[in-house]
């Protein structure tokens, strides 16, 4: 057996913070070149060398996203990524154009090169054809099934021994094949040749999360009474009669019906994660650039309990689940790598509550803990504040053991982007690190 690199994804110093004191392996960003989350490009310039050292001062390694599809006009930039990934010195290149990987092995010969999910590897010939041309990594389109995996990692094992394999295995999927959607372009009126602004390259409209009103629909028939598809629409509020006020009124007020024709659920794969640690996968990729950092703790801690319990012989995939529910936001599947992508995943509780982390620990001072309210909440709640410790640790401050405060004053209410000092009187402060949360 052979446990998975966990490999988190970072869009800002924040997150890469977080990713390294919440359990990664590796990280992958963006910097300078061209990449798929445009948004999340948060280590330009000097940024990226200073990202580098600290997570090389973790033991973590650094990959460096220039995944998009880019222009001729584009090179340029993709040229300066490369170049810049080399003087940082990060641990390899993440790539999905041809075009781009040529330059990364003229450019930067000596700095590995992971093939993207972008790629849409799925047989055994093109995992030889990258390996031959110099990469040492593909990571497996996001399409592919369980038995397409298996099968891939066998042949790695007889045909291409060292070469590496890395899955995704958490996070949102793509309506279309891997970053290859122009929905973005065709709905929201950009020019089709206009650099960055195409999904492409990075800058994703997500027209697929959208939700439609539906005006008609058009019933195709593949024989009589057997309908093609159907479309189901949904109501903005869970009420009784919905439904019915809204088919006898219209558009009656809190009823309107909406649909999502494209919108994927999340993918997770915990429940395969001892499974494809026996198949000798080589890392396992969570999906979020563009999540918060509050996500990334609760995803990441999750993960790295798991990973660490297969290594142990404790592996308990309810009890990630049960903190991964926490940060879901859409159901979540085993996609197409299971046999229903429909189907939730077992053991899923998406009942509410799920707080989501409300608290982040900035620094310690002389009269206890600088914070940031990442979410709003009432400080002295009954329920205390619970803290997540790496480890999938969750101890629960009661409401006694502590106060916050803000400019000498305590604070009844706590809304986000507010920072206070956080006054503890508990054991538990001995436990307390820079970049914790608490939820």
């Amino acid at each position: 057996m052979r446990i998975p690199e966990l490999l988190l994804p970072v869009g800002d110093r924040e997150a890469l913070t977080t990713a390294l004191l919440y359990g990664a392996d590796a990280v992958y960003l963006g910097a300078d070149g061209p990449n798929l989350r445009a948004r999340a490009a948060g280590f330009a310039g000097e940024g990226l060398g200073l990202a580098v050292a600290e997570a090389h001062a973790t033991g973590a390694k650094v990959y460096v996203c220039i995944n998009a599809t880019p222009r001729q006009q584009d090179l340029p930039l993709v040229e300066q990524g490369i170049e810049q990934a080399a003087q940082a010195g990060a641990d390899g290149l993440i790539v999905a154009d041809p075009g781009v990987f040529r330059l990364a092995r003229r450019l930067a010969p000596r700095l590995p090169i992971h093939v993207s999910t972008q790629a849409n590897t799925r047989n055994a010939e093109a995992c030889a054809l990258w390996r031959d041309l110099g990469a040492t990594r593909a990571n497996l389109a996001r399409e592919c099934a369980a038995r397409e995996v298996a099968s891939l990692c066998a042949a790695r094992d007889r045909d291409l021994p060292g070469f590496e394999l890395e899955v995704f295995a958490h996070g949102a999927q793509c309506m279309a094949f891997s970053g290859r959607c122009q929905l973005s372009v065709h709905m929201t009126d950009r020019a089709v040749n206009q650099p960055g602004r195409t999904a492409c390259m990075g800058a994703c409209a997500h027209p697929c999360r959208y939700e439609y009103r539906l005006r008609s629909v058009v019933q195709e028939r593949k024989r009589e009474g057997a309908d093609a598809w159907e479309v189901v629409e949904q109501w903005t509020e869970e009420q009784p009669g919905a439904a019915d006020a809204s088919v006898a009124n219209g558009n009656a007020p809190g009823c309107e019906p909406w649909t999502q024709y494209f919108a994927p659920q999340d993918l997770c794969l915990i429940w395969q994660a001892r499974w494809l640690a026996r198949l000798g996968v080589d890392s396992l990729k969570i999906e979020g650039r563009t999540r918060s950092s509050a996500y990334l703790a609760v995803v990441g801690d999750a993960w790295r309990h798991a990973l660490d319990g297969i290594a142990a012989g404790t592996f308990q995939p309810r009890t990630a689940l049960a903190e991964l529910r926490h940060a879901a936001s859409r159901p979540l599947t085993q996609g197409l790598f299971g046999a229903n992508p429909r189907r939730t995943i077992p053991g899923l509780d998406m009942a509410p509550p799920r707080p989501m982390p409300l608290v982040r620990l900035l620094a310690p001072n002389e009269d206890g803990w600088d914070v940031e309210i990442k979410g709003t909440f009432d400080p002295n709640r009954a329920e205390g504040l619970t803290l997540l410790l790496p480890g999938l640790r969750r101890p629960v401050l009661p409401p006694a053991s502590y106060r916050l405060e803000r400019e000498g004053m305590r604070m009844y209410a706590a809304h986000p982007g507010m920072r206070a000092l956080l006054r503890l009187d508990s054991p538990l402060a001995a436990e307390l690190r820079p970049g914790l949360f608490m939820r």
